[in-house]
């Protein structure tokens, strides 16, 4: 069985990540005891899917999309009020964007045996990566830290008026 653990932010601002990844299938939960989500994903890079809920079935967000060992390329939440998320493995990093050009944030992270790390958003306005992965390929490490940094912009948006032009 793989895990990914990890933590985007520093110690008073961010997010964990707890997840078990098995026979393609990821659980776990991103975020803290009462401000965070579940993970229930599924994907599959013999078919190249990937899909399933993060969050409750009620008060969550969809994933749905194409997956392979070094891309993945995704829907987070609804047509409306959801993002696309795009990464792509290059050497020993993982780049990409979730949203789109002017309001979203940007990927850049690095991974070497077992070890991941970078940041999420920009050099001002954004969060460090640091985490740990096992039995599990990088994409899905990058995956579940741009997921877990997306879920901490929607849960922390209200103050801010939805546009955050900094990432």
């Amino acid at each position: 069985m793989g895990k990914v653990e990890g933590r985007i932010g520093g110690f008073i601002s961010g997010y964990d990540v707890h997840a078990s990844i098995d026979n393609g299938r990821i659980a776990g939960r991103i975020g803290g005891t009462l401000l965070g989500a579940d993970l229930d994903i599924k994907y599959s890079f013999e078919i190249g899917t990937i899909e399933g809920r993060i969050g409750g079935v009620i008060i969550g967000r969809s994933i749905s999309g194409a997956i392979g060992k070094d891309f993945v390329s995704l829907r987070l939440g609804g047509a409306i009020d959801g993002n696309d998320l795009s990464l792509r493995v290059s050497d020993k990093e993982i780049h990409g964007r979730c949203g789109g050009n002017i309001i979203g944030f940007d990927v850049k992270l690095t991974f070497d045996n077992g070890k991941i790390s970078g940041r999420m958003g920009g050099e001002v306005i954004g969060f460090d990566v640091n985490g740990t992965y096992v039995d599990v390929e990088p994409i899905i490490a990058g995956l579940l830290f741009a997921t877990a940094y997306y879920i901490y912009k929607v849960n922390h948006r209200g103050g801010q008026g939805g546009s955050d032009n900094g990432n």
